[in-house]
């Protein structure tokens, strides 16, 4: 006779436990609730009816029962855990039946087949291809590794080889050489929102003499700028993306080299464009950042003059921590990529008129006479300097100097659709 087992502990895998119980005897968890099983119409779940051998009205006789069959023994086909039973040498299945794992399954119904990869399993050595694999031969990967234990390694690397360099390889490179056309297209069809940038940063100095109108307008053009030098390096990031994959398969793939070199010399001219535009908007762009608070801080000046015509000497020095404080900030800018010397020195200038004249509002406070005419020199001396040609660019720096640029882009987007 079998002892009673009871179903294992979730826990700690006891089998000793009694019937019904609730807790485990041997770690004190919960167990839980035990299966339903079926009985016949009468009978409570859990119970089986009692086995009555005798005609109708006779009492039931206790005749001996067979013993009730153990289940498997350890290690028989297809009891979970144990694995399967195979002659000597035949690879192990995961069950009596099962389906061959050197086939892939096949989806199933309105599963999605699977996607291209760019790595492949050979030798048990993960290869990772600089381009995406078709899903056709990653489905045959497990088929080809298995194949290899029977034909050698040498053939069948050489049967992958010639999958990939004639079959896999050229159908990838034409599918980049089209992505890379397409991905054209779409660069040259921005050149519109990129051409009213540029016209935005021929005039960015050119603004309304009113504080406020003007701070409005330099608010608008900073937003445009960013706008557009963000527009033109997502442009050069998706071509530059696709030439470095167009650079490998041209290497990998003789039969395709003519078209990949043509794909890769649009390329090479659009990003040429784009690099030049890239970097006059980027200009455009840090100077506004500059114009923006030596603006504000041009405003809190303004204010200081008039109080100080009004001898209003509390009100002439109210303005002058905001206009420090926006001084420094243009200063910090001027030195950035594409920024000229002119506004670098223009903006040191200024910082000296505002250091100085808030010097000049205290010495009038003290009735210093020596301290006033040393500060209204000072800072008239600044200035004159803000006036000279060393700290003033020409009206016409802007146009001289992005105007050439948008030629060159224009050009290389004009080479793109002419083309297409």
């Amino acid at each position: 006779m079998q002892a009673y087992q009871s179903p294992p502990c979730p826990y700690c895998g006891a089998t000793w436990n009694q019937p019904g119980a609730q807790a485990c005897a041997n770690c004190r968890n919960p167990l839980p609730p035990p299966q339903p099983t079926y009985a016949p119409p009468g009978y409570p779940q859990g119970q089986q009816p009692p086995q009555v051998y005798g005609a109708p009205n006779y009492p039931p006789q206790a005749y001996p029962q067979q013993p009730q069959y153990p289940g498997p023994p350890p290690g028989y086909p297809g009891q979970t855990g144990y694995p399967a039973y195979g002659p000597p040498g035949y690879p192990q299945q995961p069950g009596a039946y099962g389906p061959d794992p050197g086939y892939a399954p096949y989806p199933a119904q309105g599963q999605p087949v699977a996607a291209a990869g760019t790595t492949f399993q050979l030798f048990g050595q993960t290869v990772t291809l600089p381009v995406a694999l078709p899903p056709v031969l990653l489905q045959y990967q497990e088929r080809i590794a298995r194949g290899a234990t029977r034909l050698g390694f040498g053939l069948v690397a050489v049967l992958v080889l010639l999958v990939l360099f004639v079959g896999v390889i050229p159908a990838v490179a034409s599918g980049q050489t089209s992505s890379a056309n397409q991905t054209l297209k779409t660069v040259a069809s921005h050149q519109g929102k990129v051409d009213a940038v540029f016209t935005q940063a021929l005039t960015l100095r050119a603004s309304p003499a009113d504080p406020t109108a003007a701070k409005a307008q330099f608010d608008k053009l900073a937003k445009s700028f960013n706008d557009g030098v963000t527009l033109v390096q997502s442009d050069e990031a998706a071509l530059t993306s696709i030439d470095q994959r167009l650079t490998v398969l041209q290497w990998v793939t003789p039969s395709k080299s003519a078209s990949i070199a043509e794909a890769r010399h649009r390329v090479a001219a659009a990003l040429n464009g784009l690099k030049q535009a890239d970097q006059a908007l980027t200009a455009a762009a840090n100077e506004i950042r500059v114009i923006q608070p030596y603006n504000e801080a041009l405003t809190d000046y303004a204010k200081i003059g008039v109080a100080l015509a009004k001898r209003d000497l509390v009100a002439a020095g109210a303005p002058y921590p905001d206009a420090q404080q926006q001084i420094e900030l243009a200063i910090s800018y001027s030195r950035a990529a594409g920024m000229p010397p002119q506004i670098a020195k223009q903006v040191s200038s200024f910082s000296e008129v505002l250091v100085n004249t808030e010097s000049l509002v205290q010495a009038i406070q003290a009735k210093d006479a020596a301290g006033i005419k040393k500060y209204t020199d000072a800072r008239n001396a600044a200035l004159t300097a803000m006036g000279s040609p060393a700290e003033t660019l020409p009206a016409d720096y802007e146009l001289k100097t992005f105007g050439p640029i948008q030629k060159v882009y224009d050009a290389a987007m004009k080479a793109i659709k002419s083309a297409s």
